[in-house]
Formats: C-alpha cells, structure tokens, sequence
C-alpha cells in the first residue's frame, strides 16, 4: 500500500510533457426537404483567416474547395467540389442566421444543374 501511495505522490509532482489539438470550427446542417445531414469545418491560414473548407463523407473529413469569400461575422463563401465536378459551386453561409444557400460562381448555359436545397447550421467544434 506504501508503495502505490508513493508513486502516487512522484506521478502527481512529476511534470508531464503533454500536446493538444485546438478544435477546428464547423457546422452541423440539416434540411426537413433532405433527409440526413451535412457537416463542414474550416481551417485557417497562417493569418487566422479560413482558407480552405473540409466536409464530412463517410465518417472522414475531405477536403472540397477553398474559402472565396467573407466578411468577419457576417458570411462565409466556399467551394464544394463534390456537388458537381464541371461546375463552379459555392456554398454561401451566414454567419448570423446560419442560414447554408447554394450558389452558382459561373453561369454555364451547357450543364442542367438542380440547385440543392437551402440547410438549417449550427455551430460545431470538431476535435480529431
């Protein structure tokens, strides 16, 4: 027994080199017109500024596009390239209603593209 309460004491002394991930920003998105759900993080660039856009596809985080727009605290414009391969699309999210609306970069008369539906967010922190 004096010897668990004495490695006790050293462990709980002992200084302990430890590393940790900050959480990466996100939404969690969901639509009554579209059943299950999208999710989404951002990471940021050297600047604290996003820079490239991350969604969740079975189970794993993939990279689809880069950040092309925003404004702090008001909208958050970026690329999701596994919408549509040929075609220039953005996802145009505000930041005070969370509120995700598709959006077209290029008009192309060439591709019959359906708009997807508009998405409900909430804030999510991603720990990974």
């Amino acid at each position: 027994m004096l010897k668990k309460i004495v490695l006790i004491i050293f462990f709980s002394l002992y200084n302990f080199q430890t590393y940790s991930f900050e959480p990466y920003s996100g939404i969690s998105c969901h639509s009554d017109k579209v059943k299950g759900k999208e999710e989404y993080f951002f990471k940021h660039d050297v600047n604290h500024i996003y820079a490239t856009a991350y969604k969740r596809i079975n189970g794993q985080f993939i990279k689809v596009g880069n950040v092309v727009g925003q404004k702090v605290s008001s909208f958050l414009l970026f690329e999701d390239m596994t919408i549509d391969e040929n075609l220039n699309f953005a996802w145009h999210l505000d930041m005070v209603t969370k509120n995700l609306k598709p959006f077209l970069l290029t008009v192309d008369d060439k591709n019959k593209f359906e708009m997807p539906k508009n998405y409900d967010c909430i804030s999510k922190n991603f720990w990974f």
